[in-house]
């Protein structure tokens, strides 16, 4: 009797450290594009500058600056303040709880989640790091002179979620935890679906003093049915199929899967500096080149 191969070890689940480690050779096009764009005047703020508050306008501020969406929302003016770029500490948290580990295709979200924060890391490798990681042990590490104990720290984190064992808290609760200082920038990585109340009111309390960019990402599944094939679902104690053979309902679902979407852009837009979104049925590096500086 042989005893069956370790999932984990799978090419499309497994993810080892040279594997991050291999990103930093294409993760530094985003960044040279990023400045690039800056020199050529288009980034709305002056190369080298980064958010440091969000204070009452006053006479004498820049009207370009003027955040209009908490101006709106507020109903009184607010100006941006911007600070030297390289004293901006870089806090990154990861999602990796068990919605996150789902792919209906050669990726898990949250493996792909893993290869984004490496990225962003090898791209920012000069500034002042904190990586947390949401799952079943929240820890976080900051950057000392290298990053590799960051990238070790993915891996191992990821690789305890592939348990899928219940979280002891929320991500509204690892966020309420967090002790950001002053002016410091937040990337949440994250899974496509919409945000409960309580997340919501973290974003927003955290959205007054700090730059927060925020990526979700979308599973193909999420998005549209394949055209031919059932597939099995279930939903507490209810089950059923879903008939992609049938264009009238897979129309449908794809109609419902564009306006949660679109309600979920909608809820996130005021209450973070930067949405991203990314396909899991495609390769990050992929994303990365094809987007350049208008994603990153």
């Amino acid at each position: 009797m042989t005893r069956s191969a370790d999932p984990r070890a799978h090419p499309d689940i497994a993810l080892p450290l040279a594997q991050l480690l291999a990103i930093r050779l294409w993760a530094r096009q985003g960044q040279r594009a990023r400045i690039h764009q800056a020199r050529q005047g288009r980034l709305g703020r002056q190369p080298g500058l980064n958010f440091r508050e969000l204070r009452l306008y006053q006479a004498g501020d820049e009207v370009r600056h003027i955040d209009w969406r908490v101006t709106a929302r507020l109903g009184r003016p607010h100006t941006r303040l911007y600070g030297e770029e390289q004293e901006q500490a870089h806090w990154l948290l990861l999602d990796l709880s068990p919605a996150m580990y789902f792919g209906s295709g050669p990726q898990l979200k949250a493996r792909l989640g893993c290869e984004l924060a490496a990225a962003l890391l090898w791209q920012g490798e000069k500034q002042a790091n904190t990586l947390v990681c949401h799952g079943v042990e929240t820890r976080s590490e900051s950057q000392r002179d290298s990053l590799i104990p960051l990238l070790e720290a993915l891996c191992h984190h990821y690789e305890a979620g592939l348990d899928r064992a219940p979280l002891p808290h929320s991500l509204a609760q690892t966020l309420a935890r967090l002790s950001l200082p002053h002016g410091a920038r937040l990337t949440l990585i994250s899974h496509h679906q919409p945000l409960d109340q309580e997340l919501c009111q973290q974003l927003q309390r955290l959205r007054l003093r700090h730059d927060i960019h925020y990526w979700q990402i979308r599973d193909p599944l999420e998005a549209a049915l394949p055209e031919q094939g059932q597939l099995a679902v279930q939903a507490g104690r209810h089950s059923g199929w879903l008939a992609g053979e049938d264009p009238r309902f897979r129309a449908r679902y794809q109609r419902a899967a564009d306006e949660q979407a679109e309600a979920c852009r909608q809820q996130l837009l005021p209450l973070v500096t930067r949405l991203y979104r990314l396909d899991n049925g495609a390769t990050l590096q992929r994303q990365w080149q094809e987007a350049g500086c208008r994603l990153f």
